[in-house]
């Protein structure tokens, strides 16, 4: 799987709250920066903040407007996330996100708010 498809299926299985399947890309290295500015490393550190992330809507999904490959093995993303909270507010914004993959794996993910 080239670093494009995989970060590409990183945001596909974001969308499906797939978190047996997400866990698999990411290792113990692996850094993850929230839109919040927050920072996590490791799979064990980032998979709980993604189930909680994701555990505050009834329904989310990121779409994805642009990507593209802007060095080797690092994606960049321009996105819309749409989501209904369990309060039942709509919560709407759009993103960067970048992806570096390294060896198979997600090594870095770094989230901005627009």
């Amino acid at each position: 799987m080239t670093p494009l498809e995989m970060a590409n299926l990183y945001f596909q299985l974001s969308n499906e709250s797939n978190f047996g399947e997400i866990k698999k890309l990411f290792d113990d290295s692996s850094t993850f920066r929230s839109g919040t500015g927050e920072l996590f490393l490791g799979v064990d550190n980032i998979m709980p903040m993604q189930k909680t992330y994701h555990g505050q809507f009834t329904a989310l999904e990121w779409t994805v407007n642009n990507v593209s490959e802007i060095k080797p093995g690092i994606i960049h993303f321009e996105f819309n996330f749409k989501g209904k909270a369990k309060t039942g507010e709509v919560i709407e914004y759009s993103g960067l996100e970048d992806v570096v993959i390294f060896n198979g794996k997600i090594q870095h993910i770094q989230v901005q708010r627009l």
